[in-house]
Parts: structure tokens; sequence; C-alpha cells
């Protein structure tokens, strides 16, 4: 190849290179001073409405200049109440909130309507529907099979015409048609199948007898809240409680079930059959500048319902537990007992389960939270000269003249004005930029 050939890249490349380099400049600040009342009324007026914000909302309503941490907190819940239903008998029943609620670290459950059935490990039939089987073939059991009622023993067994009451546990008169469905659904089959486990089965269908007086329980609220990584002047984190040289206090820290209901707009007798699945959540806001008893929660607190209200699968909420059973075995049809069996009374209880949670936030003054939410609102008033420039470099007629006026570039050598025509000095007496 010919030597001119090898040289021609490498000077491309130099001139690429010239030309970037000529292309890079140092931008000074110049100020060109517009006289017009117009644009001098914008800028204020766009510095006031920042000036505003920063120090009126940002500081003053928002309170910008403290530093926030988030509530840490725990709830302790204690019930108390007397409940009451009359049983088939006419005899009336109570019950105390011991019987009916139970606890966990941070909810409590309420039984608004309870189901007994008192039980012996023995042999009897399933009371499930998918426990119905077909008495002339036998199909639809199969022995060793586990079933919601027990271990299937492969038997297909009609079911006896002998009821009993739920209440008594007496026999009573033949089974009439408004039987329970699911017992006409198995007798149309033909039979049921046969378990071995804990007996008589508890029934598939719910009684609908809510207990009386539940919505006036009472709820005592104790909560303790801390503000991890805020101080007191002794060096200690702030803590409160509304449990401090207080009494249980209605609307404070002592609520009935009923009230707590209300916050959520849950109606006591919308969840009295079929239970409901409740979140509660107490929210602190507390300015830790101000004395440490203004830190109060927000009441009514925020209730509400989590459970699917209008679903089949996941409605209402219902749990179960063991109770204490008289001496004497229960007495049921179609049920054979092992020789001295272990009894138990199994209680379904269905109700209200109120979730506690405790959110919410501590604030206190700080410098340095300040000085960036200050120093943030100086920047802020940038706006106003952006603003104004926009319009007199792209807006106002004479835009082209304040280009003139407000840049001015130089070329490579020193002094020389480049790409700029020299335009004359304007005297007092000339037309002004704006009119």
């Amino acid at each position: 190849s010919l030597p001119g050939a090898r040289e021609r890249p490498r000077d491309a490349a130099m001139g690429a290179a010239v030309s970037a380099l000529n292309n890079v400049g140092y931008s000074t600040q110049k100020q060109v001073v517009i006289k017009s009342w117009s644009l001098s009324l914008l800028y204020y007026s766009i510095l006031a409405v920042v000036f505003a914000y920063v120090v009126g909302f940002t500081l003053v309503v928002k309170k910008g200049y403290q530093a926030t941490v988030p509530a840490v907190g725990s709830v302790a819940l204690k019930v108390k109440g007397i409940a009451s239903r009359a049983n088939s008998a006419g005899d009336v029943q109570l019950w105390d909130a011991s019987d009916l609620t139970i606890y966990d670290a941070t909810s409590v459950f309420v039984a608004t309507n309870i189901m007994r059935t008192e039980q012996a490990r023995g042999t009897c039939l399933g009371m499930n529907e998918d426990e119905a089987c077909e008495l002339k073939t036998n199909s639809g059991c199969e022995e060793g099979f586990f079933s919601r009622s027990g271990r299937q023993t492969g038997r297909c067994v009609a079911p006896s015409d002998v009821g009993v009451d739920e209440n008594t546990g007496e026999e009573g008169e033949e089974v009439e048609d408004n039987s329970d469905t699911d017992t006409k659904n198995a007798t149309s089959k033909g039979g049921r199948c046969q378990v071995t486990g804990w007996c008589p089965a508890e029934p598939e269908d719910d009684i609908a007898e809510p207990l009386e007086n539940v919505g006036n329980f009472t709820i005592f609220l104790r909560t303790d809240v801390r503000f991890p990584g805020m101080r007191d002047k002794h060096g200690r984190t702030f803590d409160v409680t509304n449990a401090n040289g207080t009494v249980p206090t209605p609307g404070w820290n002592l609520f009935t079930l009923d009230e707590i209901l209300q916050m959520g707009d849950v109606e006591y007798d919308d969840i009295a059959l079929s239970g409901a699945d409740i979140q509660m959540t107490i929210y602190y806001d507390c300015d830790l500048d101000q004395e440490l008893e203004a830190c109060q929660p927000r009441v009514p607190f925020e209730v509400i319902r989590i459970d699917t209200a209008d679903s089949e699968l996941s409605h209402g909420y219902n749990t179960r537990w063991l109770s204490a059973v008289s001496g004497d075995l229960p007495v049921a049809p179609d049920v054979t007992y092992e020789k001295n069996p272990d009894t138990r009374a199994l209680v379904k209880a269905v109700g209200p389960r109120i979730r506690v949670q405790i959110t919410g936030q501590g604030r206190r003054f700080d410098l340095e939270q300040t000085t960036t939410v200050v120093g943030a609102g100086v920047a802020l008033m940038g706006i106003a000269t952006v603003v104004v420039d926009v319009l007199l470099l792209y807006v106002l007629p004479r835009r082209t003249q304040y280009f003139g006026l407000k840049y001015t570039v130089y070329g490579s050598d020193e002094g020389e004005c480049a790409g700029e025509a020299e335009q004359p000095r304007r005297s007092e007496s000339e037309e002004p930029l704006l009119a």
C-alpha cells in the first residue's frame, strides 16, 4: 500500500480530536438586568409560592424540622362478660368470658355461637356429606380410609330412624322430614360409611342459636409503645402506655365488642352466626417535643373485616376446643363404644377474631433534618429563574436579542469573538428590550 494511504486515517482521527476539543468550553455566570414589571411580578410571585410551600407547608404543617422513627408496640387484651342461651327444655344456660374466649399474642377470639358435641371413642356413622354411600352395593366406603369423622371400617350402614335430642341426649320420636339436609342426602343414597373414632360424629350443620349479650362484652386494651432511636434528656427511650396511673376508662382503653365492630361498620347481627376475621389497627402519631402525656392513639381505631364476607369458601371465622364432660357416656343412635372409653366434649364456636396491631411514628426536632429541608427549599427557588429564562429565550417576541445579551461565545483564540455579531452599545434613550 502507498505511504499516503496509511497517513489518512491518522489525520482524520486527529481532526476529530481537535474538533471535539474546540467544542469544549467553560461557562461563566453573566447577569443581565431586564427592566420589566411583568417579568419581575412573575419572578417574585414564583419565589413567594415556593417560600410559602417550604416554610408554611413543609416546615409548619408537615413538621419537616422533625426526624421520624416508626412506633414499635405491644398490646394486652382482657375480655369480661356473661352470655346466656335457653336450651330446648326452656332452661337458661350461662357462659362467662372464660368459656367463650381464646387469646394469643396479638388477638382474641370471642364466641357468639357454640355447638357442643359430647363424644367417646367407639364406632359410629360418619356425618359429613362425602361419607354417604350406596347400601346395595356397599360402594363409597373404603376400609382404612380416613374421612372427616374418623377411620372407615368399609361398611355402609343405614341410619337409624330414631332421633336424639341435641341438648338432652335422650331418645325421641321418629325422624321427620325436617331432619338436616345432609342426613336426607345420605339416606337418599342408602346409608353412611361406618367409622371408628370419636362418637357420635360432629354434626355437619351448625345450630342457628346465637348467644345473648356477647355484644356487650367489654374488651380492655393495654398498649405499650416505644420509639427506638429517640431518647429523652436522661438518655431513656420514649415509652408510652395507656395504663400509667389510669383505670379502665370507656372510650380510652375500654370498649364493648359492639363498639369495636361499629368502628369498621360491621353489624353484630351479621357475624353472630358465621363469625368474622377482624383487623384493628391502633395508630400513634406522637410529637415527642411536647409532653409525653400528649402522645395518645388515634380514636376511633381503624377496623376492617379481612375475611371474604360474600364468599362461601372463606366466610366468617370458627374454631374448636375441648370442654369438660359429664360422667355418663353420650346417648346416640348407631354408636358402639369401647370398654371404658375416653370421653370429651368437642365445642365448635363461631364469632369475631380480633387481630390487633400497633403502628405509627414518633417525631422530634433534628438539626440535620431541618438543614436538609431548608437546603432543598433554597434549591427549589431556582424554579423562578428557570421559568423566566424560558419565557425570554423561547416565547417572547424579542427572544433573539435576549439570547445575544445572555450568551457570548468566544473561540479557541483568547479574546476572539466567534459566532456573534458585534452589537452596538444601547443608550438610555433606546427602546427597552421588553415594552
